[in-house]
C-alpha cells in the first residue's frame, strides 16, 4: 500500500472510539453472578424501551462469554427471566421504565463492555444497578422549559403556523408541570393522561384554539407529545413483526389504552370547556419550518430527556435524518409509508454514528429519533377526530399503517445493517 492511503485509515482510527478488550480468552464467570448480571442488563434496557426481542439477543450474546452453560431467557415488557445451567435462575420485574438518555446511555456502554467481555460480570451487575439510580442531569423547572421547547418544536412539525407558536409554548408549560409534578406520585400514573388532556383542551377553547384561529386538536397535539404512548406503539409493531406475538400484542394494547384515555380527557375538556366555531387553518409557515424545528426538538430533547453531555450535535443530526428522511420519503410514497424512509435511515446513521468518539451510544440517538416522528401524536388526532365525528375508518387505517411503517422501516434497516455488519467483520 503507497503512503498517499495511509493518512485516510489513520483519521478513521483517531475519530473512532477504541474496541473494549476482553478480560480472559473464554468464559470464566460464576453462574450465579452471570445469572445476576443478565438479570440487571436485561432489566435495565426492557427499562429503558428496548423492543424485547433485541434484548433478548444481546443477552445471549453477552452471554457466550461468562459461561459454557445453557442460557434460558424470557423477556417480556414488564418482566425477565433467565437461567443459567440447571441451578443459577433470576426473575425481575420493571420499577421504573424511563426514557431519561443519560441513564440508556449508560445502561448501553456497561452492556457493550459485556459484549466484548471486557468487564467481570460481578462488577456490570453492580454497574447496572447504580446506572438504574441516576437522576436527571436537569431540575424540575429546567425540565419544564425542555417540555416546552419540545412542543414548540412538534408544533412546528404538526401544524407550523406563526398564529400558534405562542399556544405550544403555554399549554407546553401547562403538560410539563403537570407531568413534572406527577412524578413523585407514581400511584397517578394511571389518571394522569386524561387530567392532562381535559387541561389542556379546557385551556385550548378558552385562550388559544379561537385566538390561533386553529382547530382545536392541531393546537393540543403537541403540547400532549410526552403522554402520547408514540415509543409503546411503535416498538410493539416490531415485536409483533419480529414473531414476538405476547410481547407486541400487549405493548399495543397498552399504547391504544393509553390514547383512549387521552381522548376521554379531551372529551371531558370539550363538554366543560366553551364551544368552538369551525374556522379556516390559519396560514402555514415556509418548508424552511421544518429545518428550524430539527433543532428546536432536539434541544428540547436534550434538556427533558436528560441526554448526556456533549450529544447535543448528534440529537441534531438524528432528528434531522428521521424528518427530513420523512419528508424524502413523502416526494415517492404515500404521507401514510414516508415514514419507513426516515426510520430506515436512522438505524446506520445511529449505529455508525455510535463509533465515533464524541458520539453518545446508539441507544440515545434511536430513542431521539422514535420521539422526532411522532406517531402518537397522528393516531391521537385521527382517534380524537373520529369522536367528533369528524372521521372514518379509512383515516384510522392510515393511521395504524403509518405506525407499523415506522416499525418496518426500523426493523428493515437493523436487518441489513446487521447483515453488512457481520460480513465486514470477517
Amino acid at each position: 500500500m503507497s503512503d498517499d492511503a495511509r493518512p485516510p485509515r489513520g483519521f478513521l482510527q483517531s475519530v473512532r472510539k477504541e474496541v473494549p478488550r476482553a478480560l480472559t480468552g473464554g468464559p470464566v464467570g460464576d453462574d450465579a453472578e452471570v445469572a445476576a448480571m443478565l438479570r440487571e442488563l436485561g432489566i435495565a434496557l426492557i427499562e429503558c424501551e428496548q423492543p424485547t426481542h433485541q434484548v433478548e439477543a444481546r443477552l445471549r450474546s453477552i452471554a457466550k462469554n461468562y459461561t459454557d452453560q445453557t442460557v434460558r431467557v424470557v423477556v417480556l415488557p414488564t418482566a425477565l427471566v433467565v437461567q443459567v445451567g440447571t441451578v443459577a435462575y433470576e426473575v425481575e420485574t420493571v420499577v421504573n421504565p424511563t426514557t431519561q438518555l443519560n441513564l440508556a446511555g449508560r445502561v448501553d456502554a456497561i452492556a457493550e463492555l459485556a459484549e466484548f467481555g471486557a468487564i467481570t460480570a460481578a462488577d456490570a451487575a453492580r454497574e447496572t444497578a447504580a446506572a438504574r439510580a441516576m437522576r436527571p442531569r436537569f431540575g424540575p423547572v429546567i425540565t419544564v422549559i425542555g417540555y416546552t421547547i419540545t412542543t414548540l418544536g412538534f408544533g412546528m412539525v404538526i401544524n407550523p403556523t406563526w398564529a400558534s407558536l405562542w399556544g405550544y409554548v403555554f399549554l407546553g408549560a401547562v403538560v410539563g408541570a403537570i407531568v413534572m409534578l406527577g412524578r413523585p406520585f407514581p400511584t397517578l400514573n394511571a389518571v394522569l393522561p386524561t387530567l392532562a388532556a381535559a387541561v389542556v383542551t379546557l385551556l385550548a377553547t378558552w385562550f388559544v384554539a379561537d385566538a390561533a384561529n386553529d382547530g382545536l386538536l392541531r393546537v393540543i397535539s403537541p403540547p400532549l407529545v410526552a403522554l402520547l404512548p408514540g415509543l409503546a406503539l411503535t416498538i410493539g409493531a416490531m415485536e409483533l413483526a419480529s414473531a414476538q406475538m405476547v410481547s407486541g400484542a400487549t405493548r399495543l394494547i397498552y399504547g391504544v389504552m393509553q390514547l383512549m384515555l387521552l381522548v376521554f380527557g379531551v372529551g371531558l375538556g370539550i363538554h366543560l370547556g366553551a364551544s368552538l366555531v369551525p374556522q379556516q387553518p390559519s396560514a402555514q409557515m415556509g418548508s424552511w419550518s421544518l429545518y428550524v424545528a430539527v433543532v428546536v426538538i432536539a434541544i428540547g430533547l436534550y434538556v427533558y430527556l436528560s441526554a448526556p453531555k456533549g450529544s447535543l450535535a448528534w440529537l441534531v443530526l438524528i432528528v434531522g435524518v428521521a424528518l427530513v428522511g420523512q419528508k424524502v420519503g413523502g416526494m415517492f410514497l404515500s404521507p401514510t409509508h414516508s415514514g419507513a424512509v426516515g426510520a430506515f435511515l436512522v438505524v446506520p446513521v445511529a449505529m455508525l454514528g455510535a463509533r465515533i468518539k464524541t458520539s453518545p451510544p446508539a441507544i440515545v440517538m434511536m430513542l431521539a429519533a422514535f420521539w422526532a416522528m411522532v406517531p402518537g401524536a397522528l393516531s391521537f388526532e385521527t382517534l380524537g377526530e373520529a369522536v367528533a365525528g369528524e372521521g372514518d375508518v379509512m383515516t384510522l387505517g392510515s393511521t395504524v399503517a403509518a405506525i407499523f411503517s415506522i416499525a418496518l422501516g426500523t426493523l428493515v434497516g437493523w436487518s441489513v445493517f446487521a447483515t453488512i455488519n457481520a460480513r465486514l467483520r470477517r
